[in-house]
């Protein structure tokens, strides 16, 4: 690798590696001040809101997510704006088919979403909907919107855009996607993440619109938390529905691609 691509790759982590420590010591600093909250309350004080509901998790892990985002926030700006005044280049924009492309990009990518779920929970599906009733609304607006916002900003704004100034489209796709993968502890969410991360790198890629894997993001997390608080996961989980939504999935990549071929556009 030559030393431009290591400036390229340090310039590109750096603010990663920020937004990673802060998140992970601002949660440190509330789930201590949460157990010490729950050691001491009464029943009659605000500690039963943060017991059994969820809740608590939801909390933290949005407050931890928005404080470390805070000094990020003007890089992941510039660097946006900088991707939509390009976005006159885009690919998409060769095509004159693109409004069906765009149509069907959102059905596909649930499509995949829904089925990486149903694959990798395995046995933990009726674990997922461990989550009170009035805690869902918060749940939808932490994990639906804000952390979504965030990530994206985060893991394509920056890492993405400034690592695809010196590596190839799927060079920047694979190793924002592996940071983001690693990022979500554990083998399962791990590959999940990478994977999406992969679909949300190639669509900023074809698109250069920092709103579509935003809303892509904002889509998957909010169905998968309610098909897990619902119990809907447990009834998608026969062999029909999977074998639905990868062929669901499987068909609308391949049209991507086959259109991508079409014009000649080098991943």
């Amino acid at each position: 690798m030559n030393r431009k691509r290591l400036e390229t790759g340090w310039h590109s982590v750096r603010p990663l590696m920020i937004y990673l420590i802060l998140f992970l010591t601002i949660r440190s600093v509330l789930y201590h001040l949460w157990d010490t909250l729950l050691f001491d309350a009464s029943e009659e004080s605000a500690g039963w809101i943060l017991s059994g509901s969820g809740i608590a998790e939801i909390l933290i892990i949005g407050l931890s997510a928005a404080g470390a985002a805070i000094p990020l926030l003007k890089e992941g700006r510039r660097e946006i704006l900088l991707l939509r005044a390009g976005s006159g280049h885009a690919w998409i924009l060769k095509r004159k088919d693109r409004r069906f492309l765009m149509t069907i990009l959102p059905f596909g990518t649930l499509c995949l979403c829904i089925l990486l779920n149903l694959l990798l929970a395995g046995g933990d599906r009726a674990g997922q909907a461990d989550i009170a009733a009035y805690a869902v609304p918060i749940g939808a607006a932490v994990y639906g919107v804000l952390t979504p916002f965030v990530e994206e900003m985060i893991y394509r704004g920056i890492v993405w855009r400034r690592l695809r100034k010196s590596f190839s489209p799927l060079e920047a796709a694979f190793v924002s996607s592996l940071f983001f993968g690693i990022a979500h502890a554990g083998f399962r969410q791990g590959v999940y993440a990478f994977v999406m991360g992969m679909v949300f790198a190639m669509s900023l890629e074809l698109t250069r619109r920092f709103e579509v894997p935003f809303l892509l993001h904002c889509v998957c997390n909010l169905t998968v938390l309610y098909a897990a608080h619902s119990g809907f996961l447990e009834v998608l989980g026969s062999d029909m529905w999977i074998v639905f939504f990868a062929v669901s999935a499987a068909a609308t990549f391949f049209f991507w691609i086959r259109r991508i071929i079409e014009t000649n556009y080098k991943l």
